[in-house]
């Protein structure tokens, strides 16, 4: 993803809900840009730590930016230091949030006012909110070094 990617997906989104206003399946796909868009800013932010030097088309970031898994992601998100540190609580709490409406999203079946508009645009919202909360983080800040960490290796016990 080239920076901004994570900017387009939510416009998109934006789009999706001011086109799809009396459709559900344009609120359904706006939520799951939503939700990508986390994840990307996410595994950018990943990649951007574990591979540094390399360029963005390189095989060892492309490697790195694809080793996020959603469940895995969900996991770490969930549970302390990030669903409790005062600078992450909000982005573990809009992933959670996002990534649950988005398994709605994709794979429930149609329901009459499955995802209002109003709702659509709150999920949005709270999505481009956390994906500049991402994006601002620092590049020296210890919490990416932590994130990147806990995202790209499993954690085993003793």
């Amino acid at each position: 993803m080239s920076p901004g990617s994570m900017g387009r997906m939510l416009e998109a989104a934006d789009l999706l809900v001011s086109e799809g206003a009396r459709n559900v399946v344009f609120r359904r796909r706006a939520i799951s840009a939503a939700y990508y868009a986390i994840f990307h800013a996410v595994a950018k932010l990943c990649a951007d730590y574990v591979a540094r030097s390399a360029h963005q088309g390189s095989e060892d970031y492309q490697r790195v930016y694809r080793a996020l898994d959603h469940g895995p992601m969900r996991n770490v998100f969930a549970r302390p230091p990030f669903s409790v540190d005062e600078r992450t609580r909000q982005i573990s709490a809009a992933f959670l949030m996002l990534q649950a409406e988005r398994h709605r999203a994709d794979y429930m079946p149609a329901m009459k006012g499955m995802f209002s508009v109003a709702r659509t645009k709150e999920l949005v919202a709270v999505a481009r909110e956390a994906v500049e909360d991402i994006e601002g983080i620092d590049a020296g800040d210890d919490f990416r070094r932590k994130l990147a960490i806990s995202l790209l290796f499993k954690e085993r016990g003793w």
